[in-house]
């Protein structure tokens, strides 16, 4: 996205021009992209990665405004992104790149990682959501063609998380036993 100084010859611009060029601000600072119509706004891929930053959106809600913190530590999941979090990045960008990954993949590999699990250890991830606050709900998905999907369980969201989070070094990879948060 390019930064500009005094677009279209005056201080500040917004909005479409020429059928190709968007102006808009971001962070304070004007900046033009060019202008993207989607093809199919409602295709299976764009329904994906709706879903995936959904789920993460939900994650970074919870991450921000927790207060508890995971057995063995005394900082909460918030300051540890922060601390890890490169110069230059802000932490819930930085964390919801490591949760979606290039393409989807984290996130691909962390609901088959989940998928694996047998049922009663599904269970387990989703009794220990009970007692977080707030509390993780589960995410409404959608399908191709903009329909309601099934829903992501909080268990599974919060499973997510912990995937982000051994990735970043800060948790070890989830597996069948969920952490527990105080």
């Amino acid at each position: 996205m390019a930064k500009v100084s005094g677009p279209l010859m005056s201080m500040d611009a917004s909005g479409k021009f020429g059928g190709a060029l968007v102006f808009s601000k971001w962070k304070g600072r004007n900046v033009v992209r060019q202008l993207v119509i989607p093809g199919n706004p409602n295709s299976a891929g764009q329904e994906a990665a709706r879903n995936r930053t959904r789920v993460t959106g939900a994650l970074q809600s919870w991450v921000n405004s927790t207060t508890m913190t995971a057995a063995g530590q005394t900082l909460t999941d918030k300051a540890r992104i922060k601390a890890v979090t490169p110069g230059g990045f802000a932490w819930n960008g930085f964390l919801t790149q490591t949760l979606i990954g290039s393409g989807g993949l984290t996130y691909d590999a962390a609901t088959a990682a989940y998928a694996a699990l047998t049922a009663p250890q599904k269970a387990a991830w989703e009794t220990a959501t009970d007692d977080i606050v707030p509390v993780i709900s589960d995410v409404y998905q959608t399908e191709e063609g903009g329909g309601a999907g099934t829903p992501i369980t909080d268990g599974e969201v919060f499973f997510i998380l912990q995937y982000g989070l051994s990735l970043l070094g800060l948790a070890d990879m989830p597996g069948a036993v969920p952490p527990v948060y105080s």
